[in-house]
């Protein structure tokens, strides 16, 4: 063979790999981020469930016990602490006020009648990632428990302790199940147990950039 022609193609093999690798090495670097950030989201939706499941069976969330199972357990390497890091749980006891409830209170003006409002508030980890989109009750109207008193919930005019768009999500999950969906839904006397995780995505600078935002879910159950 021609040494020239040899020449020319051990030049184009060179160019063709300077070209293909930085293409290779963008899909594989992008992958591996990809697989972080969906390793997190996954995460992010199993610790809110089972942090859902325990809520409603009555867990109570203010005690160290507790907090040390979310976030020395279940959130294992996000990196959160029970009150900073990079994880927030936000949990919410959720009530629709009836009149009867006013009555058997003995409470009167029964401001809140007809409106789903908040009973408990609990956060752990840290409260200045994300706030719930269901609205967030002024820590005043909360005890040591996180606890809403019912005189408070039933008639105080103060709008935080009312929520914000719960109702609609609860109506289109009641129309999607063939229920109905004429407000209020929630039955008389009924709690919703609302619990939202927000997690950070990881910082992935080892591959070069860092990601913003999160995994974001929420379950409620009744």
């Amino acid at each position: 063979m021609n040494p020239r022609k040899r020449q020319r193609q051990s030049g184009s093999t060179i160019l063709e790999f300077a070209i293909v690798v930085p293409c290779l090495s963008l899909l594989f670097f992008g992958s591996v981020g990809l697989g972080v950030m969906m390793g997190r989201y996954i995460q992010c939706v199993q610790v809110d469930r089972d942090v859902a499941h325990m809520y409603s069976d009555g867990v109570d969330f203010t005690q160290t016990t507790p907090q040390n199972i979310i976030v020395q357990d279940l959130a294992l390497g996000v990196g959160m602490t029970a009150t900073g890091g990079n994880g927030v749980i936000i949990l919410s006891q959720i009530q629709t006020v009836y009149a009867a409830d006013c009555t058997a209170a003995a409470v009167s003006p029964c401001t809140n009648a007809g409106l789903p409002v908040f009973t408990q508030r609990i956060v752990v980890g840290n409260s200045s990632l994300r706030a719930s989109q269901f609205g967030t009750p002024a820590s005043s109207l909360l005890d040591a428990e996180g606890n809403i008193s019912a005189s408070v919930y039933l008639s105080n005019s103060n709008s935080s302790v009312r929520t914000s768009g719960f109702e609609t999500q609860i109506d289109a999950a009641a129309a999607s199940a063939g229920l109905t969906s004429t407000p209020p839904v929630q039955p008389q006397g009924n709690i919703a147990y609302v619990v939202e995780t927000y997690f950070q995505y990881p910082d992935i600078g080892f591959l070069g950039f860092s990601t913003a935002g999160g995994a974001y879910s929420c379950f409620i159950f009744n």
